[in-house]
């Protein structure tokens, strides 16, 4: 019987090699004098010293064991960020040239993805998805010589759209995240269907038993060897356990101090002492289908805070506003995102957990930064007004709900999100600031914009006022198109 140490389940082992566009939190607009300077300006000034540390921690030597392993017939799956590779041809292409002997060693499968870790997938508009994925598609041919035909889909959910858009991309197959909606009320360890397209579904908390609870003393089972870590694996029931982890937890985010590094080197030979035969995702795809399941609901790590929603709504409006794109592409790495929440599942991530001051400030810091590249490009918009009156605005300018007992505990950042809020404030909320004249004031004072203004002063009735905002949106990115 499976799962029960007569027959254990295979396992799909995947890591996913990617290293953030973090910010630069001391960034302030007016602070950059020269346009060709706001990329250093916006993002960490001493990121490729970190990089060289998380490579000295974690890529060399994970990189070193899992070659000694592959050789010995290990079998595993590799995502490369087109970030990451970049950054490493860049600063440190002999790091590089070590991960291409991975991805390319004929037991490695080297999965498709967004080109810039993106979280392009939850956008209305799948256009910079699908450029995302091709862009990718294109790097791992030119740089490794292979086309991707599995790809790792574990930030957002699938959905029939993005489900199209793999199928005309040449995708076979795809690593959807575990949690919690109809993947998961089956069992994990089983190939689906979804629409056609073979599906594996990641299992978190065995994921999570090596990127989070492993280096912590107070949990019942530690220390974790590998060989009880395959003991667990072979009684999971199913018909293939998958995992998909962070390459960092390998030495940077675990520290080798803990013994990380030699739970990597011992794992394969654990695995096979209790007979569980390593494969890659493509071949797990091809395992019996298990069922078909419905939509995916949105991954825990990306179900959205209020900070998360307003920064996703700016960032997929600025896409029409941008000139950079390279800048604004950076803006759409889903840690961005995750960092806006105290706390975010992991799944085979390191565990996200901060104070409401940090997730705060690290929204501001992203909201200054978008606003200002906003800005900058209004200059060479067909109307740099329009530009201006459809940015959004950093934390500091941004309209406050309110009525007249308490803060209503959300705010407007754009005029798209003022009209979103609009629908759903209390009249209270809409009357109070009806009274105080502060819409058109706001509008006026800091979107720029003195003609919409006078169009909503006074104006008290919900549909009108919001019927006025829509069509001076309407006409903006008329003028800009």
């Amino acid at each position: 019987m499976t799962g029960e140490g007569l027959n254990p389940p295979k396992v799909c082992l995947g890591f996913d090699i990617h290293y953030p566009c973090y910010l630069n939190p001391g960034f302030r607009p007016g602070t950059v004098k020269r346009t060709k300077d706001a990329k250093d300006s916006y993002f960490n000034p001493n990121m490729k010293e970190d990089l060289g540390d998380v490579i000295d921690r974690s890529f060399w030597p994970a990189t070193e064991i899992l070659l000694d392993l592959l050789d010995g017939g290990f079998a595993c799956a590799l995502s490369i960020s087109g970030t990451v590779v970049e950054r490493l041809e860049e600063w440190y292409p002999e790091t590089l040239d070590l991960l291409s002997r991975a991805a390319t060693h004929p037991n490695v499968e080297l999965l498709a993805g967004t080109y810039h870790h993106s979280v392009a997938g939850l956008f209305a508009d799948l256009a910079e998805f699908e450029a995302e994925l091709l862009m990718h598609r294109d790097l791992m041919k030119e740089r490794f010589s292979i086309v991707p035909t599995t790809f790792a889909h574990t930030d957002y959910p699938i959905t029939p759209a993005t489900a199209e858009v793999l199928g005309d991309a040449g995708i076979r197959a795809a690593v959807i995240e575990g949690g919690e909606g109809p993947a998961l009320e089956r069992d994990p360890n089983y190939t689906y269907t979804y629409r056609d397209l073979p599906v594996i579904v990641t299992h978190c908390d065995l994921a999570d038993d090596i990127a989070v609870r492993f280096p912590w003393r107070g949990w019942d089972k530690w220390p974790l060897m590998a060989d009880r870590y395959a003991g667990w694996l072979s009684v999971s029931p199913g018909d293939c356990v998958t995992l998909f982890l962070d390459y960092r937890v390998f030495g940077d985010a675990i520290g080798a101090e803990t013994g990380i590094l030699e739970f990597l080197r011992a794992l394969p030979a654990a695995l096979a002492g209790e007979g569980i035969e390593a494969v890659r995702p493509s071949d797990a795809a091809n395992l019996p289908s298990h069922g078909e399941i419905g939509e995916t609901t949105e991954p825990e790590n990306l179900q959205r805070t209020i900070l998360q929603q307003s920064a996703l709504q700016a960032l997929e409006e600025a896409g029409d506003l941008i000139a950079n794109r390279g800048i604004w592409r950076c803006l759409l790495d889903t840690d961005h995102i995750r960092r806006m929440a105290m706390r975010s599942a992991s799944c085979g991530k390191p565990l996200h957990a901060v104070s409401h001051q940090a997730t705060h400030d690290h929204f501001a810091s992203f909201m200054r930064v978008l606003s200002d590249l906003e800005e900058r490009s209004a200059a060479g918009a067909r109307s740099r007004k329009s530009v201006l009156a459809l940015r959004c605005v950093p934390p500091e300018k941004a309209f406050y709900f309110s009525s007249h007992e308490r803060p209503a505990g959300y705010a407007a950042h754009s005029l798209q999100e003022l009209l979103n809020l609009l629908e759903f404030a209390s009249d209270d909320v809409i009357r109070y600031h009806v009274e105080r004249e502060d819409v058109s004031r706001w509008i006026d004072l800091v979107i720029g914009d003195e003609n919409l203004a006078k169009k909503v002063s006074g104006v008290s009735d919900r549909t009108e006022l919001r019927t006025t905002i829509q069509k001076r949106i309407d006409g903006l990115w008329k003028r800009l198109r």
